[in-house]
């Protein structure tokens, strides 16, 4: 029987020992470069790196949290953007979620004009540029009372407002536990070390 021009890399394996696995796979890729099987292999592995990136960063709109802290006396500014065409000329707020999930309005917009809409109460003030498609939220004085979850909305319906933007969590920076911080800098660093090899070998390929 004729051997195959590629040879058996598992039988060299068995037989050079594990010190020839680079060697095997350099000789492998040299003698499929320019064949229909590197080709694919290229685009089976980009198309890898895509769905990975993909899985990571796909969370629907109102899943998401952006966690900023609350330093106490200072004020907080929020931009939300919005979809122009669906919500310009519908009323915006400024909610807190509850522990069970039930959003409170702090300040909602009573006009629907085509440039400015601004809504003030209390410590909060809330500013719609429909030209811009962006809601402004300002809370002056921050309380350490104000430690929660809160969200921009659209309200089209009072029982079912439309999430435009990441949530926002108020936290106390100094109750931060450590493992979590670095629980999440491992899982950082661990995505990024993947990407990266990957970028590195459809590179060089």
């Amino acid at each position: 029987m004729q051997t195959p021009m590629w040879g058996n890399p598992l039988q060299q394996l068995r037989e050079g020992g594990p010190g020839l696995a680079s060697k095997t796979w350099i000789q492998c890729r040299d003698r499929m470069e320019g064949t229909w099987l590197w080709g694919w292999l290229r685009l089976l592995l980009l198309l890898l790196l895509l769905l990975l990136l993909g899985v990571s960063g796909f969370q629907a709109v109102g899943e998401r949290e952006e966690s900023r802290c609350l330093l106490e006396g200072k004020n907080l500014t929020v931009v939300c953007p919005y979809n122009i065409i669906k919500y310009a000329a519908s009323l915006k707020a400024w909610q807190r979620v509850g522990s069970q999930g039930s959003p409170e309005t702090l300040v909602s917009t009573e006009t629907t004009n085509p440039n400015l809409n601004r809504a003030h109460i209390g410590r909060y003030l809330l500013e719609d540029f429909p030209t811009e498609s962006v809601i402004r939220v300002t809370v002056t004085g921050l309380q350490r009372q104000d430690v929660g979850l809160y969200q921009c909305v659209i309200l089209l319906s009072p029982r079912d407002p439309v999430i435009v933007h990441d949530r926002i969590r108020l936290v106390q920076c100094k109750e931060l536990p450590v493992l979590a911080i670095v629980l999440t800098c491992g899982f950082i660093l661990n995505k990024g070390l993947v990407f990266s090899v990957l970028f590195v070998f459809l590179w060089k390929a």
